[in-house]
């Protein structure tokens, strides 16, 4: 276990400089700032599960959501950068097993995609009432952990799997931009959503995250989240399995 948590401490101290912090922390504040401002003067209030709320209200649980991508892409861009500069056989050389680094690895996503969710929660609480109770504490916990591991396993079979920066950088800014936009994160699904962006939305996985964690924002937990749980606990051990299966079929010099 000491050997794990010395892989997270080392993965997180090589990959949080000061540029690095800024980029992941401003960026999610100023989705929730300048879209929940700007957007909330032409919307005043909308209708979210029979409760009339602010528009700010409204994005605040996706933006916290959306700190999913954040910790994934981490993940992702570690083994990439670990494997271009051959990291990991010098990591491996060392006491440390491939299960380690995985652990590691995965530890530090959830420790990244916490912090960035308690960071928008308290920006975001003087712009919204919240109504969280105990029970939907729990409940953004588990979904914060399952949608860091599906796209924290996305992130890392496609670092195990690519051979050039400008590929990784490429796909992981398309996976980024689709799956942040075509969700619910700014707007409710609705029957005027065009058909190709809601079939997009129904498939993506943020979109039943956003929707849990938003329903224990706002105290509206009902059946349809246990539903959401369901499939992103079936999706996340889809895509771990992936993941794993790359990651274990990265080539090094040395049998690890």
């Amino acid at each position: 276990m000491n050997k794990i948590f010395r892989l997270t401490y080392r993965i997180l101290v090589s990959s949080m400089d000061l540029n690095t912090i800024g980029f992941f922390i401003m960026m999610p504040v100023g989705y929730l700032i300048i879209m929940g401002l700007m957007m909330g003067s032409i919307v005043p209030y909308m209708y979210y599960n029979g409760l009339k709320i602010s528009y700010i209200t409204f994005i605040a649980p996706g933006i916290v959501a959306d700190q999913i991508l954040i910790g994934g892409s981490l993940a992702g861009w570690i083994l990439w950068q670990d494997k271009r500069i051959g990291m990991l056989e010098q990591v491996f050389s060392m006491p440390y097993t491939r299960f380690d680094y995985l652990i590691g690895n995965l530890i530090s996503m959830i420790v990244v995609t916490f912090a960035g969710a308690m960071v928008m929660t308290f920006v975001a609480i003087p712009f919204i009432s919240l109504k969280i109770s105990i029970f939907g504490l729990f409940l953004i916990i588990i979904f914060l952990v399952l949608g860091t591991f599906i796209f924290g396993s996305i992130m890392l079979a496609l670092g195990a799997v690519v051979k050039s920066n400008q590929i990784f950088n490429l796909v992981s800014n398309i996976v980024f931009f689709i799956v942040t936009f075509a969700s619910s994160v700014f707007y409710p699904l609705t029957s005027d959503t065009p058909i190709l962006l809601k079939i997009i939305a129904e498939v993506n996985p943020l979109t039943y995250v956003v929707d849990g964690i938003r329903s224990a924002y706002l105290n509206q937990i009902g059946v349809n989240d246990l539903y959401d749980f369901l499939i992103l606990l079936a999706l996340s051990f889809v895509f771990m399995t992936i993941a794993t299966i790359s990651y274990r079929k990265i080539k090094l010099s040395a049998t690890v």
